[in-house]
């Protein structure tokens, strides 16, 4: 089945990027145009263009429950596709209800609930700020664009449109989402949502940033030892002196997690035990592009001796789907 091309319309404000806003660098949100041609599909290449209202009105359901698709400001929160930047606002998982957790356990935890930063996260959503407002404007027009067959294919399940974003430089289409992984701001991500094309076109930009020498690559961290409970998204550190060591976003996530449930003293063993009760499927990104989503498998298989053996660009994650529900209370089924 060949898969159609969705395009959206809209402007992209720049003081939502830190400092001027909280927006990491892999976050933006899109106020879409007027009118009903916002969202455009392309349901074959070469095919026309139609119009569609298939999100209007309507709710994406998901692990975080029932989030509008479009919120009240008529704008979408755009995940861009295939990247990962370092995180600047990250809050552990929240616990389980469980009894095995104790009162005096759970009061611990909240005071460890905070928004925990990774080197470089300021640097780069700082960049990508400084690089769009060359453009000599506030708002740029911009068209966000994603690979899909079926409206139920365009949300994550935290209700995140997941896409490329465009702007134009100098009467070219910028491609965001590259422009970050080749500038060395962001490292590749890869979902099973993703075509193969997208993802050789990263692995390609990813070869240029790694090129640059103060930035992302070479401060890769693979070792996963103590928490670093100073690094908080509310610091005084200035973006200049926001380099060090800075580990696969993914895996930040699930080791602060992991680090702040060690502090409160409940049992979670090595961290290598809290991942090996990720249930997340991967697959091996040359496996992947050569026959698909075949032969899965987990995090802690790569984990060893404290050390994450596999790169950002080598993994291809399952995508965890949500629902789209129109304003009839029925699933979105067509276009």
């Amino acid at each position: 089945m060949s898969t159609g091309l969705l395009t959206v319309t809209g402007t992209l404000a720049l003081d939502q990027f830190w400092p001027q806003g909280s927006s990491d660098a892999d976050t933006a949100k899109i106020v879409l145009a007027e009118g009903a041609g916002a969202f455009q599909f392309e349901p074959s290449p070469g095919a026309a263009a139609v119009p569609t209202s298939a999100f209007r009105g309507a709710k994406v359901r998901g692990k975080s429950g029932a989030k509008p698709a479009i919120d009240k400001q008529n704008r979408i929160t755009v995940r861009l596709q295939g990247i990962d930047a370092p995180e600047l606002h990250y809050r552990p998982s929240p616990l389980p209800r469980s009894a095995q957790i104790t009162e005096a356990q759970r009061a611990a935890f909240k005071k460890l609930n905070l928004e925990y930063r990774q080197h470089f996260g300021k640097q780069a959503a700082k960049a990508l700020g400084d690089a769009l407002r060359g453009f000599g404007q506030d708002s740029l027009p911009c068209t966000v664009v994603t690979a899909v067959e079926h409206p139920n294919d365009v949300f994550d399940t935290y209700a995140r449109f997941i896409g490329d974003i465009l702007v134009q430089l100098n009467g070219q289409p910028l491609n965001i989402n590259r422009w970050l992984v080749e500038q060395g701001w962001a490292f590749p991500a890869f979902y099973d949502s993703m075509t193969a094309e997208e993802i050789r076109a990263l692995l390609a930009a990813a070869k240029k940033g790694r090129t640059f020498k103060k930035r992302l690559w070479p401060q890769l961290a693979q070792k996963f030892g103590a928490f670093n409970f100073k690094l908080l998204s509310k610091d005084a550190v200035a973006p200049e002196a926001d380099a060090g060591p800075v580990a696969i976003p993914k895996l930040f996530r699930r080791h602060c997690s992991w680090a702040c449930r060690k502090a409160a003293q409940i049992p979670v063993g090595g961290f290598k035990t809290y991942l090996a009760e990720d249930t997340t499927d991967l697959y091996l990104t040359k496996q992947f592009l050569k026959s698909g989503p075949k032969n899965p498998h987990k995090l802690a298989e790569y984990f060893s001796s404290g050390k994450f053996t596999l790169g950002p660009g080598d993994m291809v994650f399952h995508e965890d789907r949500s629902t789209l529900i129109g304003p009839d209370g029925q699933p979105v089924t067509a276009w």
